[in-house]
């Protein structure tokens, strides 16, 4: 009877599926492999040896691709581009795709959707309609890849971000993230190197964007126990400090709009966010008088160019306009901005070229159409909407939630003077946010169910 109930016990096991299978088949043969090559090269080995096992947990584990996402967005300047334009931060995006894709085959899981990834899907749509159409078909191509990268992260995170745990390990990630580009930014800056806080391969106006945007995720961790809210407070420093010498104004208006809606929305956490504050403008008023002279001289050479800069953006959103009416349907092509800003401006050939029209939606019009441009000052809307709702509604959550919208507010305002359209803070928090709304009205649903099920 045993042996009867023994066979029958293993005929019952679920048996594994091709993938699992190709998986193992994958492991024996890289196993063999580095049996083999530790002989010749042991060290080498051993460093093949932990990045595969870090990209079988990141395949594993599609929220630990996740958490890799948003640790790459603030560091992405501290390296430069690899061949064909390949970035860690499009690295991070093809490993999180991929582990979606195992992680939806291995649990045959069921997908959410939602009007937001119609909008985000209809954008991609249209950059890779623009692409075709582009004078520079390269320059097109890397842009909308890096797009396609956000846009698929947004896609994922929608599935994924109603937990929150993994809402608070996002908070954890921005903070030490951003406060490691913080201090190689600070490094620079202090030795000299940069004349502004930023990092080695990024423009500091990009940099300050990403910082802005994550400050109010970071204040969230200030409620946790007292070493954990030690290090929440040095990374907003840290942050801090760095965000204001990068002098980026478009990303320090976007601030100030941020906190001027706190303030008005939510003034029950307004003490601590304020002592936070207190102490984060100590911190950047050390980092500035640790060498006031290099401050100084940052401060005078952003004052001569700054009539400059006015001058120049007004001649780039003249010219961004002019294009967005002139190529309504798909624009001029992803990133081919900068081959028309002479033309238009009347700036000679080999003089100043903005590469960009320092304006989102301007710059969305420009290059792939007035349609597009129409699409995400929808989504922007539809986002800000829902977190407020999702406000005025009793949720376990509300400091997160509320982080999110002045998170938008900070990237939405920024974003009137930056070109950030294509970095991760407005996909992140979109994403964020439109899980955390599809979770919420799927419980709704379910309990308004439950007493007709009953009856």
């Amino acid at each position: 009877m045993r042996l009867v109930g023994g066979i029958e016990g293993l005929a019952s096991r679920r048996r594994p599926d091709g993938l699992e299978l190709a998986a193992l088949g994958g492991l024996a043969l890289a196993g063999s492999v580095l049996v083999v090559a530790s002989v010749e090269r042991p060290a080498t080995a051993l460093l093949v040896a932990a990045a595969g096992a870090a990209v079988l947990l990141i395949l594993a584990r599609t929220d630990v691709a996740i958490l890799l996402v948003v640790a790459t967005a603030p560091l992405e300047g501290a390296f430069s581009s690899g061949p064909a334009g390949i970035s860690v931060t499009k690295l991070a995006g093809l490993l999180c795709l991929a582990s979606f894709v195992v992680t939806v085959a291995r649990q045959r899981r069921v997908l959410t959707f939602e009007p937001g990834q119609a909008i985000v899907l209809g954008i991609l749509g249209i950059a890779l309609l623009s692409t075709l159409q582009a004078e520079h078909t390269a320059e097109a191509l890397t842009t909308t890849t890096r797009y396609a990268s956000f846009a698929a992260v947004y896609l994922i995170v929608t599935q994924f971000g109603d937990d929150r745990l993994l809402q608070r390990r996002i908070a954890w990630t921005l903070a030490l993230s951003c406060a490691a580009a913080a201090v190689i930014a600070l490094n620079g800056y202090l030795n000299g190197r940069q004349e502004l806080a930023t990092l080695p391969h990024m423009n500091q106006n990009d940099l300050a964007f990403v910082l802005a945007t994550s400050l109010p995720l970071m204040f969230v961790l200030l409620g946790a126990s007292r070493l954990p809210r030690l290090i929440a407070l040095l990374a907003i420093a840290l942050v801090s400090a760095a965000l204001l010498l990068t002098l980026s104004r478009g990303a320090l208006v976007g601030v100030a709009a941020g906190f001027v809606l706190f303030v008005l929305t939510d003034r029950r956490r307004l003490q601590l966010t304020l002592t936070a504050g207190a102490l984060a403008a100590a911190g950047t008023v050390f980092v500035i008088q640790s060498n006031p002279q290099r401050f100084e001289e940052a401060f005078s050479l952003k004052q001569r160019v700054a009539q400059q800069n006015v001058t120049t953006r007004f001649e780039a959103w003249d010219a961004a306009a002019q294009l967005a009416t002139d190529h309504p349907l798909l624009g001029i092509g992803p990133g081919n901005f900068r081959f028309h800003f002479n033309e238009l401006t009347g700036e000679p050939i080999g003089a100043l070229t903005l590469t960009v029209a320092h304006n989102a939606l301007l710059d969305v019009g420009a290059e792939l159409g007035l349609v597009a441009m129409c699409l995400l000052v929808l989504y922007l809307a539809l986002t800000f909407w829902r977190l407020t709702v999702l406000l005025g509604e009793p949720h376990p959550n509300r400091g997160f939630i509320s982080a999110l919208r002045v998170s938008l507010t900070i990237a939405t305002v920024s974003a009137m003077f930056l070109s950030e359209q294509y970095f991760l803070p407005l996909w992140l928090v979109g994403g964020l946010t439109s899980a955390i709304w599809s979770q919420t009205r799927q419980r709704a649903a379910e309990t308004l169910a439950a007493p007709a099920r009953a009856g």
